[in-house]
């Protein structure tokens, strides 16, 4: 059925789209195939929001996914902001690891997304939005002190979170022992393993700031700096056009606001909009 509809289609356009290998399964796509899947990429979209014009609220839904970091602590603030400077826009937070967050953006089941690991997608702009220092994080109490060097730090009472590839490279290269306190894949559940004498963890400008709601909370720089965490910027590179007014304006606001706040470097990479990007590739 699908290669008659393709026959069809071709014999509808008056060009090949495909490449085809007798007694072969695979094909390729030609020039002239190449050149329709933006397009397709488009009218899907418009296809999308003409059948939902039934559901139409009178808000513009904006759907956003990011990793926990940026939706419990970093961007609280600016969602808050949105609430209130803009009452039209409808706003679906959803928290998702990295992977699946490029996963649903490629889908199209959410509009816009926020991750520290940015992966190859065809369809998906990357583009570095902030960055914010890494730090040392432990107890007062546990004897650490500032511009400490990392052969000073026993890896078995580190409660490890690996942020990303470039962390992960420098981890690697200041402890070879690979066993640790534990384990955790979300920033906000370091500081349960705070407790036990000595122990310590490396986190963002962000989590210290959540983390120092509690006074025993330190943090000190390494003699041996770990290289700043960056969160990307997914975008889709045809997003459905009833949510371009939403990610113009949401857009406009993360700019205010990460620009206004001390402990983030606004990192002005994004292609202007309507612009198309590039992917950075890195693995998680």
């Amino acid at each position: 059925t699908i290669s008659q509809r393709l026959k069809r289609l071709e014999n509808e356009l008056g060009t090949k789209l495909f490449l085809r290998q007798q007694g072969q399964r695979s094909t390729a796509l030609t020039s002239a195939g190449t050149n329709l899947v933006p397009m397709a990429q488009q009218w899907s979209s418009l296809w999308r929001d003409m059948y939902s014009l039934n559901t139409f609220t009178g808000k513009t839904d904006l759907s956003i996914g990011s990793v926990d970091l940026v939706n419990s602590i970093s961007f609280v603030p600016l969602y808050k902001k949105m609430l209130m400077n803009h009452p039209e826009i409808q706003l679906d937070i959803n928290t998702h690891h990295s992977s699946e967050i490029h996963s649903l953006l490629e889908n199209r089941v959410i509009d816009i997304g926020f991750v520290f690991s940015p992966v190859k997608y065809p369809d998906i702009i990357s583009t570095p939005l902030f960055s914010e220092k890494m730090y040392l994080i432990s107890r007062r109490s546990s004897g650490y002190y500032d511009n400490i060097s990392t052969s000073e730090l026993d890896s078995q009472k580190e409660a490890y979170l690996k942020w990303n590839a470039d962390y992960e490279l420098w981890h690697h290269s200041n402890w070879s022992q690979t066993r640790h306190l534990i384990n955790v894949n979300t920033g906000t559940n370091i500081i349960h393993y705070l407790d036990e004498p000595g122990s310590w963890t490396i986190g963002p400008s962000s989590l210290i700031r959540f983390m120092r709601r509690q006074k025993e909370i330190a943090f000190y720089q390494l003699k041996e700096a770990p290289p700043p965490l960056v969160c990307y910027q997914l975008t889709h590179r045809y997003p459905k056009p009833s949510r371009l007014d939403g990610l113009k304006a949401f857009r406009h606001e993360a700019e205010l606001y990460i620009k206004s706040n001390k402990t983030m470097t606004w990192l002005d990479a994004a292609p202007p909009d309507g612009e198309n990007g590039s992917s950075k590739p890195a693995s998680e």
